[in-house]
C-alpha cells in the first residue's frame, strides 16, 4: 500500500470514530422510548356540568305569602282528593293524575303549582324521594340541593338559561308509609318565600276521596 492509501485509511477511520461518538452522545441526551414512560401533565379539565350565562327573570310580581286559597277537588272514583290551591290561578289537567295551577297572563319562567297522585308506585316515601332526586340529576342541569327532610326537598337547578327553585314534598294520606301524592312549586329566586309558604299549606289540605 503507498502512502497516499495509508493516508486514506487513517481518514477514514477517524471520520468513522467522529461519527459514532457524535450519535451516541445524540442518543444519550434524548434517550428513546424504551424505557418507562414518565407521567405528562395533563392539561386542565373542562367543568362536568358547566354553569351556563344565565338569563334574567322575567318581570312579575313575586309570589306573596299566605295567598288566598280555594278547595277544588281533582281526579275520578277511587283516586280523586280535594286540595287547597290558590284562588283565581288558571288551572291545567296535565294528564289522568296530574295537574297544574298558574297565574292567569303570566310569563314563561314564573311559578307553578303542580299535584301528582303516585298512588301506583306503592313505594315508601324516603325511595320515591331518592328516585326524584336521582331523576332530577339526570334531566335537569346545575341542581343543588338546597335543603332536605324526610319526605321534602329544597333545590334549584337550571333551564333553558333560566336559574329556577323548586320544592317537592310527599304525602301519605292513609298511615302506610308510601308516597300517594307528590306536591312541588317551581319559580324564580324571589319567588322562594311565598313557594314555601304554599307548598305547606297545600300540602296539609290534601284529602283522598
Amino acid at each position: 500500500m503507498t502512502w497516499r492509501g495509508t493516508a486514506v485509511l487513517a481518514l477514514l477511520l477517524a471520520i468513522g470514530v467522529a461519527v459514532g461518538y457524535g450519535a451516541s452522545w445524540t442518543l444519550g441526551a434524548n434517550p428513546s422510548g424504551t424505557g418507562p414512560a414518565a407521567p405528562v401533565p395533563a392539561s386542565p379539565s373542562l367543568p362536568v356540568d358547566p354553569v351556563p350565562e344565565l338569563l334574567d327573570d322575567p318581570e312579575f310580581p313575586p309570589l306573596a305569602t299566605g295567598l288566598p286559597l280555594v278547595r277544588q277537588s281533582v281526579g275520578a272514583g277511587d283516586f280523586q282528593m280535594t286540595l287547597p290551591v290558590p284562588k283565581g290561578w288558571s288551572y291545567f289537567e296535565n294528564s289522568l293524575n296530574e295537574w297544574q295551577w298558574r297565574p292567569p297572563d303570566q310569563p314563561a319562567f314564573g311559578y307553578v303549582l303542580r299535584v301528582e297522585q303516585v298512588l301506583s308506585n306503592r313505594r315508601s316515601i324516603a325511595w320515591t324521594l331518592d328516585r326524584r332526586l336521582a331523576e332530577l340529576r339526570e334531566d335537569e342541569s346545575n341542581v343543588e340541593v338546597l335543603a332536605q327532610t324526610r319526605d321534602s326537598l329544597h333545590f334549584t337547578f337550571v333551564t333553558a338559561n333560566h336559574l329556577r327553585y323548586g320544592y317537592l314534598r310527599w304525602l301519605d294520606l292513609t298511615g302506610s308509609d308510601n308516597a300517594q301524592v307528590e306536591i312541588a312549586v317551581t319559580g324564580r329566586e324571589v319567588d322562594d318565600p311565598g313557594m314555601a309558604d304554599l307548598i305547606a299549606r297545600v300540602g296539609s289540605g290534601v284529602r283522598l276521596g
